[in-house]
């Protein structure tokens, strides 16, 4: 725009223009480009534009770089010139760079904060002096030989730094951070070069060929300007000079009209590129609402190359089709599942909701089908006015005087909603949410308009009289504005909508919990990628990782440690011992050990390195509570996983059988009965996790439940039964004292989970037909099958009753209220602060709405010589 401007200015005062005024081709040719792009830097004309700063630039360039795009293109850029690599807390930093000053090497300092050390600024200033034929600068307290090869990188990995004024003067701050369409470009080359490879080739061989012909008419130029120079008397006599000038002549033309070619090359192979332009936009549109996770929690971090790799390997794995519009929808569908699929697993499961439902909004408003004053509407609501409305009608005797008000404000806020105060007294008004119906007023009320006609398809169109009812509001709203309205007038079925919401726009997979079974991650693995477990309170991954060990052979070649105070050099001892001989390393409670955490960082940071000796089968395995000062680097190139229960009983029975073993659960001597034994112990297991969600109704005190429990009563059940005799009294008092009641201090807590163990183990849940709560929906299978239970629990309700944990529907109510609140606040957390209210009115004229009505509730300024005469 600044540019599109200053061209207008030129051109009214006749200064010398160009129309199509571009940095990058006034100071980069193609063939440089190319260069850069091969040397790791992104294709997006940002990215290039910020590579023309740095390489042109009279200042040292200081890159704000939270990707570590610009640090991976001036590593693949100088490597081969020697590049050293350094960060200003390094001891030898100024011995480094005085030893590159002399030679004439290049440096990136790498992380730079806020402030630079005072040392730097001799380099920073370029202040060299010459002193008996040599060139100097001083650094530090000595003289040291300048060589004009020396270049000097800074990078720094915070997404938005305040940097002081005089760090500005002193170099050239260039803002690598990804913009959408900078990675929408950056993914369509991507994409481009996978699905038609053809496209890139040619788009390359005319960069060559331009760049040839370009050279041959400079080389003419240079010829021509040297005869011209040594030329001696009459130049007409000078017939090498004048056939030069000729040739040159017959290759301008050639070239132009080569250039000409080459423009329309260049124009079809853009509208080529430009039909895989829904699949980039895609997947830039889930890498930002992955970068926003880390708002929620700290341990929530991805890297752009991650995501990027991720993205690669779907184009290349995906189902293949020679039909475009049959191929774009895989990849779209394949990405985007993926990308749920892999950001999911590291998620706890209160914030998985979330990330599905901003992923679904933002693939939404990218397609146009929501409005950014819609969304805004959803989040933020209404601004805090307090105003004249008009009376409720005393026929609406169904709404309460807040409803009626709330009723009018949202009519207020958005047009779509227009009328809808007038309808609430003349005919139904209810809107449905998947199976979920929102009714504001009766189906039958005295005064209702009897048949209102359908609206038109397109509602613009449409003319009603003055006071006519609309009607068919169901119609009337889209699927994302009748859950707004569902967010306001009914808060506790949100959660239900929300979910009900995702799967009619993205699918049932997108409400699942992702697979997170250690085989699938161990094949995402690699040696330099470690995988991380996210703890939860009470959670424990070692037995299933053990377990794993087991399964592949590896169990002693397993070496693990708690770390904790003076653990970390025992650490790096065991890491630097398997990186050799190919074991596995398992460093637990790492948030017990931070002052450790940088060497950790720079140890995995070296595995990624072309120098780095690491034996193929070599593993690493963290786990860490979520902890601010866990490195990021680490978290954004590793494997993340979450340790906690899954949420819902459902996702819960999932993880427990697909925990189980096909002979365990089969081949034991009870048959059927002990299939019905653990289904039972998984189900009380189930339900005792998720009661804690109805807070102080369910136990007095919140009770850490751990999977380790309902092992460890599975191994006690194969104990005492290994004869074929269950012993019911002697498990029930051991399971319900010992192994849950071993954490239970409170003493009604006690007697509420021995009546829930109840009703899920006894004698009679073995008989044909039992049922464990009132509804026949949740029940004991007869037949040993493993996989059919499997199957039975796939066909459970994703929303859970709040009769399997015998609570009320009140419970139940205040449960989903608060949830809904938690979820809303926790998207609203990782909004950008808008201009916008809710209304799409800006915050200014938001604020003189609010003066104004302050201003209209206070009486006049009083008169003090009127009101007190003398």
């Amino acid at each position: 725009m600044l540019v599109a401007e200053w061209i207008v200015k030129c051109q009214e005062l006749g200064i010398p223009v160009s129309e199509d005024f571009s940095l990058v081709t006034t100071l980069a040719d193609p063939f440089e480009i190319r260069q850069w792009n091969l040397e790791g830097l992104p294709r997006d004309s940002v990215s290039t534009e910020n590579a023309v700063l740095v390489t042109k630039g009279r200042r040292w360039p200081l890159m704000i770089d939270p990707q570590d795009q610009a640090n991976r293109w001036i590593v693949g850029r100088e490597r081969k010139n020697g590049l050293k690599i350094v960060k200003l807390t390094d001891k030898n930093l100024l011995r480094t760079l005085e030893n590159a000053i002399r030679i004439g090497l290049p440096v990136l300092i790498e992380e730079v904060g806020e402030t630079l050390d005072p040392a730097l600024e001799p380099i920073l200033l370029k202040q060299t002096f010459m002193q008996g034929g040599r060139l100097l600068i001083r650094l530090g307290d000595s003289d040291v030989d300048y060589d004009k090869n020396f270049r000097f990188y800074m990078t720094s990995k915070l997404s938005n730094p305040h940097y002081m004024p005089e760090i500005f003067i002193k170099v050239t701050i260039i803002n690598f951070t990804v913009t959408r369409l900078g990675l929408e470009d950056q993914l369509l080359a991507d994409v481009t070069r996978l699905e038609r490879p053809d496209l890139e080739e040619q788009r390359n061989a005319l960069i060559m060929k331009i760049n040839a012909d370009k050279q041959k008419l400079k080389d003419i130029e240079d010829k021509i300007l040297k005869m011209l120079y040594h030329s001696e008397g009459n130049i007409l006599d000078d017939e090498e000079l004048i056939e030069t000038l000729n040739d040159s002549k017959v290759m301008s033309k050639e070239i132009n009209i080569r250039l000409k070619e080459a423009e329309e090359t260049e124009e079809k192979i853009s509208k080529a590129r430009a039909k895989y332009l829904p699949v980039a936009t895609r997947g830039s549109v889930i890498y930002f609402v992955t970068a926003d996770l880390s708002v929620i929690d700290p341990m929530y971090q991805y890297s752009l190359k991650y995501f990027t790799s991720l993205f690669v390997k779907v184009i290349e794995t995906s189902e293949k089709s020679s039909e475009l519009e049959k191929r774009l929808q895989i990849l779209l569908d394949g990405i985007t599942l993926t990308m749920y699929n892999n950001i999911g697993r590291g998620l706890f499961e209160r914030h998985k909701v979330c990330f599905s439902f901003m992923l679904c909004v933002e693939i939404m408003k990218q397609a146009g089908i929501v409005t950014p004053e819609e969304w805004n509407f959803f989040i933020r609501g209404l601004p805090p006015l307090e105003k004249d409305r008009p009376k409720k009608p005393q026929q609406c005797t169904f709404l309460d005087e807040n409803k009626w008000n709330l009723l009018v404000d949202v009519e207020e806020a958005m047009s779509v909603y227009d009328g809808i105060t007038n309808d609430i007294k003349l005919t139904p008004v209810h809107v449905n949410v998947g199976s979920y119906q929102l009714q504001l007023n009766p189906l039958n009320f005295q005064g209702y308009v009897p048949n209102v006609p359908a609206p038109p398809e397109d509602l613009s169109t449409e003319e009603l009289p003055p006071g006519a009812p609309k009607g068919h509001w169901n119609k009337r709203l889209n699927g994302f504005q009748r859950l707004t309205l569902v967010k306001y007038f009914q808060p506790a079925a949100l959660i239900e909508c929300l979910s009900t919401f995702v799967v009619e726009n993205l699918g049932p997979s997108f409400v699942e919990n992702p697979p997170t079974n250690l085989p699938a991650l161990y094949k995402d693995m690699g040696k330099s990628a470690p995988l991380i477990f996210v703890l939860s309170s009470g959670s424990d991954p070692m037995a299933a990782f053990l377990r794993f060990a087991k399964e592949q052979e590896y169990d002693e070649r397993v070496h693990s440690i708690s770390l904790g105070q003076g653990q970390g050099p025992v650490a790096e001892r065991l890491i630097f011992a398997a990186m050799k001989s190919g074991d596995w390393v398992f460093l637990q409670n790492c948030h017990l050990c931070k002052s450790w955490m940088l060497s950790m960082e720079e140890i995995i940071k070296d595995f990624a390195s072309p120098e780095a000796e690491i034996h193929d089968d070599f593993r690493l395995f963290l786990s860490s509570m979520p902890a601010p000062f866990f490195p990021v680097s680490v978290l954004q190139n590793g494997i993340k996983v979450t340790s906690e229960p899954p949420k819902g009983l459902r996702s819960n029975l999932r993880r427990a059988f697909g925990e189980l073993s096909k002979s365990d659960f089969e081949d034991h001597i009870l048959k059927t009965d002990w299939c019905k034994i653990i289904f039972g112990i998984c189900f009380f297991h189930a339900v005792v996790l998720e009661r804690r969600k109805f807070g102080p109704l369910a136990f007095n005190i919140p009770y850490e439940f751990a999977d380790s429990d309902r092992e460890c009563a599975i191994d006690n059940f194969k104990l005492f039964t290994a004869d074929g005799v269950m012993p019911w009294d002697a498990l029930q008092f051991i399971t319900a004292e010992i192994t849950y009641g071993g954490r239970v201090t409170d003493e009604w807590d006690q007697r509420c989970l021995k009546v829930v163990l109840n009703r899920f183990f006894r004698p009679a849940t073995v008989d044909e037909g039992y049922l464990y709560s009132s509804s026949d929906r949740y029940h004991s299978l007869e037949t040993t099958s493993l996989d059919s239970y499997k199957e039975y629990i796939e066909q459970l309700p994703i929303i859970d009753p709040p009769e399997i944990f015998d609570m009320s529907q009140n419970a139940n109510i205040s449960y989903q209220k608060e949830e809904s609140m938690t979820i809303i606040n926790t998207i609203l957390e990782v909004q950008p602060r808008l201009i916008s209210g809710g209304a799409g009115k800006s915050s200014d004229e938001i604020v003189f709405e609010m003066a104004d009505l302050i201003l209209g509730k206070l009486p006049e300024k009083l008169d003090l010589d009127e009101a007190l005469p003398e």
